[in-house]
């Protein structure tokens, strides 16, 4: 029997879930930091406490883990939604909205990994067709609560003459560009999650025409680090010192 079946057959269903799920957060976490590029099978394998073998039987291929990793972060993300996004005294439009423009920034550390696994995404489904489909489905799911928090400001007369979609659309690549301003110039940007916060208001009031400031809440604290994303740097292999020859 292989290591691959051993660690698969004997194994409770239960159990095999919660590897997976333990792969995927370890997964998160080392391509957060070191990049797709800069992280090995084995490396995933040991943060989560598995062998190799069970992180290939899960995922039979690296696109194939990246896209499993982005489905988990994102699946993640939607579930805090409504917790971020929907309260009993903020359920206007404009609150909403001012609510879904500080989802769409990293306000938190656990933000900023996500968006840098994002960004991993968009580096590399240039060059895979099936990395390219992932990422226009994920941008799909993430439209669709801008649509209609949209729609829904048009109907209350909040917002007047846009289109939901074209807003949302306009709302999405705004805030990823000012995300990755964010998490990718920590050390000489000028640029705050306040600023961020403040730009992205201003161009969508403009888009809806909103008359008013959008009603925020106060930016929260972002708490500790659960991961440190420092990149980490590659422990160069020994080389062994040449034997010398044998004597005739």
């Amino acid at each position: 029997m292989t290591e691959q079946e051993t660690r698969t057959d004997d194994v409770a269903p239960d159990s095999v879930g919660g590897a997976r799920e333990g792969i995927l957060q370890a997964a998160v976490e080392l391509i957060a930091r070191d990049g797709f590029d800069g992280v090995r099978i084995a490396d995933i394998a040991a943060r989560a406490g598995v062998s190799s073998a069970l992180v290939h039987y899960h995922f039979t291929g690296r696109d194939r883990l990246l896209t499993g990793a982005l489905a988990y972060s994102l699946t993640r993300a939607e579930a805090r939604l409504p917790g971020r996004t929907r309260h009993a005294d903020r359920d206007t439009p404009p609150q909403r909205l001012a609510d879904l423009i500080d989802f769409g920034l990293p306000l938190t550390h656990d933000d900023v990994l996500e968006c840098r696994l994002w960004a991993e995404l968009e580096i590399r489904s240039s060059g895979s067709p099936e990395l390219a489909a992932t990422l226009t489905e994920f941008r799909a799911r993430m439209l669709r609560p801008l649509v209609a928090v949209v729609e829904d400001g048009l109907r209350s007369g909040d917002f007047r003459d846009c289109d939901p979609t074209d807003v949302a659309t306009v709302a999405l690549a705004l805030l990823d560009g000012l995300t990755t301003r964010l998490i990718t110039e920590t050390a000489t940007s000028t640029l705050g999650l306040a600023d961020a916060r403040r730009l992205a208001a201003g161009q969508l009031t403009l888009a809806v025409h909103y008359d008013g400031d959008l009603p925020f809440r106060p930016l929260p604290d972002p708490g500790l680090p659960s991961v440190d994303l420092t990149p980490q740097r590659a422990t160069p292999r020994r080389r062994r010192a040449p034997r010398a020859p044998a004597r005739p």
